[in-house]
């Protein structure tokens, strides 16, 4: 979207250590800056900043990259809004993309106007909650036990039973009824000119994005007329399948805690966060979708779902589980007794016995086979057939091989069925969706890396000298560990396009699992007696290497590579296995 010397400029503006400082605690030692990880709950620091190469790691978490992937875990703002983050912040003027000049402006014009228009209404709707007419809302919510202060952290206003009360306030404002219609404000009259309010007589609840701002509102009413609830419609603004609600206060709890909980309505979500269950979000009327998941994905890898118990509640839960499934999110489950919801029941009990009844979710294969399965030894032949046939259809989409077994032996155990017979009717057509896409593989532990390959590549890193000369010395394809294999061929075409070692050129966008280790190595402080004699006792072990074990190696990065999908890096690793089948082998003396 935006050139590399855009990235560079925007980057180069911005001091790391001075913007990390905003958010944590750092002090010097040596040469880094290091304090408590703000990404993982920690005593002891193992977060690290490097100002020489502007890069951060945390030794703890693994989290680590530029001052652009800092500001994307700590804010959930993907890498353009980062960028734009800090261009503004920085007053360095960003160029369209593919959109010419003249049509970028207007568009960004246009949103910031929408954005407006909505702040505005929910000025509004707060001073309506406020005010006189507002009286029979605000008892409404105390009886539902919405507190004051809940009240006004979430923003929460009311509408008044008119037809036009905010078209007029907005109109005096100077926004036009067409400006209202597109941010889902008011609707155009289906018969005859005009437009009325979109939400009249309801509670109002401000919609945010992940960015803070409102984008949109979710109206209830007070009585027993219908609808319920009224959304917004979806506007430039907002897309419900790619919003969800309290996620802007949410996220740093949910990120802190490692994961999320799934309630259903506003006020389950209000009385989540009112009760201290801060990392709580709702969906807006919809199930949730792939774009809900991705978002939560910026922050944790779990989700805890609430569902109902009744029939269509257990319905919906099921549904969810390709999705799930795809997501590469470890999901649980946990159902409230009583018919509660987590409103009701946080009231009843509190919060305490709120965190037991999570502490007792079920993994959510655990649920689907106890919802597939609940009359177990007693169901009749032709119920175990059919029970069965609809387990192995959920247990062959697992991605694990581990957890397809596993729930093969508790299938037939539950069903008092042969494992064999089970594992014969296994559909051999499923597929097994991968990791879905963003979810990252874990880089192999310190303890099982090459050492050799390891000092090298820190030696490399830490003296661009160094990497210079070793270009004329070793090839990447002298590596064994194919991450080093990938970071020494990422640090020689960085020196062959920029002729320097710029630490953050290193860092690329989309390829988490390098950049990680990047980070690692970049800030990692190790000293050396005598770097140039390390460096080449290195290069003289590495080169010396079985070459029987680097084809094992290869073979195995080349199955990594294709069960990735990555075809230029299994094309590349090919030809390395080629090159490396024609070379005669040493063997290290004494080995």
């Amino acid at each position: 979207m935006f050139s590399d010397d855009i990235i560079s400029r925007v980057r180069d503006s911005v001091d790391i250590v001075d913007f990390i400082s905003g958010y944590v605690a750092l002090k010097k030692t040596g040469k880094n800056h290091t304090g408590l990880c703000p990404f993982h709950a920690e005593k002891t620091p193992s977060f690290s900043v490097n100002p020489d190469k502007q890069i951060f790691h945390c030794f703890g978490c693994g989290a680590g990259g530029d001052v652009f992937k800092f500001v994307e875990l700590q804010e959930g703002l993907n890498f353009p809004e980062a960028v734009r983050k800090f261009a503004e912040r920085s007053g360095i003027a960003l160029p369209a993309d593919s959109r010419s000049r003249g049509e970028d402006k207007k568009n960004v014009e246009e949103r910031m106007a929408l954005l407006k228009a909505v702040a505005e209404a929910a000025a509004y709707y707060q001073k309506e909650l406020e005010g006189p007419a507002g009286s029979t809302a605000r008892a409404y919510l105390a009886k539902r036990g919405v507190s004051d202060v809940t009240i006004k952290s979430f923003r929460l206003g009311y509408s008044r039973p008119e037809w036009d009360g905010l078209l007029k306030h907005l109109k005096q404002k100077g926004y036009t009824p067409a400006q209202l219609e597109k941010a889902g404000l008011v609707v155009k009259r289906s018969e005859g000119e005009g437009h009325y309010d979109r939400f009249r007589g309801r509670i109002m609840f401000p919609i945010v994005d992940i960015a803070g701002n409102i984008i949109a509102f979710g109206g209830r009413v007070m009585d027993d007329s219908l609808p319920k609830y009224l959304n917004s419609s979806e506007t430039p603004l907002y897309s419900k399948s790619n919003t969800l609600y309290c996620l802007d206060a949410a996220k740093d709890a949910g990120r802190k805690q490692g994961y999320f909980i799934i309630v259903e309505g506003y006020l389950d979500a209000l009385a989540c966060h009112q009760y201290g269950v801060r990392n709580a979000v709702a969906t807006l009327g919809t199930a949730l979708t792939e774009g809900h998941l991705r978002l939560m994905r910026r922050f944790a890898d779990k989700l805890v779902l609430i569902f109902d118990p009744d029939p269509a509640g257990v319905k919906a839960s099921l549904r969810g589980f390709d999705l799930f499934v795809a997501s590469g999110m470890k999901v649980n489950v946990v159902s409230l007794p009583d018919n509660d919801d987590p409103d009701t029941f946080l009231q009843k009990h509190g919060q305490e016995a709120f965190a037991a009844r999570l502490r007792q979710s079920m993994k959510f294969m655990d649920f689907v086979l106890a919802q597939v399965v609940p009359e177990g030894h007693a169901a009749s032949i032709d119920e175990k057939v059919e029970k069965a046939q609809e387990m192995l259809g959920f247990i062959a989409r697992l991605s694990s091989g581990i957890e397809r077994d596993y729930y093969l032996k508790r299938t037939a155990e539950a069903l008092d069925l042969d494992e064999t017979v089970l594992r014969q009717e296994m559909p051999k057509q499923a597929k097994h969706p991968g990791p879905a896409a963003g979810a990252t593989t874990q880089a192999p532990s310190r303890g099982h890396r090459p050492r050799a390959e390891e000092i090298l590549v820190h030696l490399m890193l830490k003296d661009e000298t160094i990497a210079r000369n070793l270009q004329s010395q070793i090839k990447p394809q002298d590596f064994t560990d194919p991450l080093f294999r990938r970071m020494v061929q990422r640090i020689f075409d960085v020196l062959a396009a920029t002729g320097s070692l710029d630490s953050r050129a290193l860092m690329q966008d989309g390829d988490e699992e390098l950049n990680g280790l990047l980070s690692h190595y970049a800030v990692l402080e190790m000293e050396y007696d005598d770097p140039e004699k390390h460096c080449q006792d290195c290069v003289e072990i590495i080169k010396q290497q079985d070459p029987e074990k680097q084809m094992k190696l290869l073979s195995k990065a080349l199955e990594e590579a294709r069960v990735r999908g990555d075809r230029a890096e299994f094309i590349r690793l090919a030809k390395e296995h080629q090159e490396l089948s024609r070379r005669p082998g040493r063997r290290i003396p004494g080995r």
